[in-house]
């Protein structure tokens, strides 16, 4: 009887230390394909080489997770939920993508470090950063998570979640500090009412953040943020700065709507070259 070959991971997630039952339910997931669409748990033991008892433990545990739907046949498949991870990655991509000449040409402009900002498990996540070429900048590491506490993106990131989600976003502050927490709140409902936000040493001293919204559809899917030394950003250029990441803004939006790469159309009608950078 023919053996049936076991389903490999690849090769960079065998060099990813973790726990070995992480990559099994990992390996059974992709165990699926457009062509073995239902599996059934010995199906699934034969794909992947792991013992039939065990399978049935992870299978209960994708069930339980909503990523694995059953029939009374005792066939598995993958359920919708997987739909929304996948956009989700398509999306992240995508953004990257096409917000990355914009955030360029931004930081060329300022003079500054701009990072793209998602909402991801409960954190402000870096997920893209263009480094400015400043001696003296504000660093942050692509998925490096920010406080959603605190910080232009975090509070901006919060005004394009359902009121629902806020509150039990913020439930841990409140109970914590509810003071703070309806602070916070009034902050959040006027950055979604400016449709930006702005910070002044709220994550690190002496730095001025500005994040304006990445929109697709009706959903904030991501922030843009400017963090400069408050020695660049003077009151007096804050306004300036304030047009220059909101416009890039929206030069992404359009982009996403469009499906092309950003392609900066105001750079030279809106700001001229010569008064790009702060001094």
């Amino acid at each position: 009887m023919a053996r049936a070959t076991a389903v490999k991971m690849p090769p960079e997630a065998s060099a990813v230390h973790g726990c070995e039952g992480a990559r099994r339910v990992l390996a059974l997931m992709l165990a699926f394909s457009a062509d073995k669409n239902t599996l059934t748990a010995r199906d699934l033991a034969a794909a992947t080489g792991i013992a039939l008892p065990s399978v049935y433990r992870y299978i209960t545990l994708l069930r339980e997770t909503g990523l694995l739907a059953g029939d009374e046949r005792g066939s598995y498949r993958l359920s919708a939920r997987l739909i929304g991870l996948a956009r989700a990655a398509e999306a992240a991509e995508s953004i990257i993508d096409i917000a990355d000449p914009v955030m360029h040409a931004l930081a060329a402009e300022t003079g500054e470090t701009v990072i793209l900002v998602r909402l991801i498990a409960r954190s402000a996540v870096c997920v893209h950063r263009v480094q400015s070429g400043q001696r003296l900048r504000i660093s942050f590491e692509p998925g490096q998570p920010l406080s959603l506490y605190r910080g232009a993106s975090a509070r901006l990131l919060l005004a394009g979640l359902p009121s629902e989600q806020r509150r039990e976003y913020l439930e841990p502050l409140a109970k914590r500090d509810p003071e703070a927490a309806a602070r916070l709140e009034a902050k959040v409902a006027q950055a979604g009412r400016d449709g930006y936000a702005i910070s002044e040493e709220e994550l690190e001293r002496g730095v001025f953040a500005v994040s304006a919204p990445i929109v697709h559809g009706k959903r904030m899917i991501a922030v843009i943020t400017v963090p400069s030394p408050l020695v660049r950003a003077p009151a007096s250029l804050q306004e300036k700065l304030l047009d220059q990441v909101r416009a890039a803004a929206q030069e992404i939006n359009e982009a996403l709507r469009s499906g092309r790469r950003g392609l900066r159309r105001w750079r030279s009608s809106r700001y001229p070259a010569e008064h790009a950078r702060f001094p």
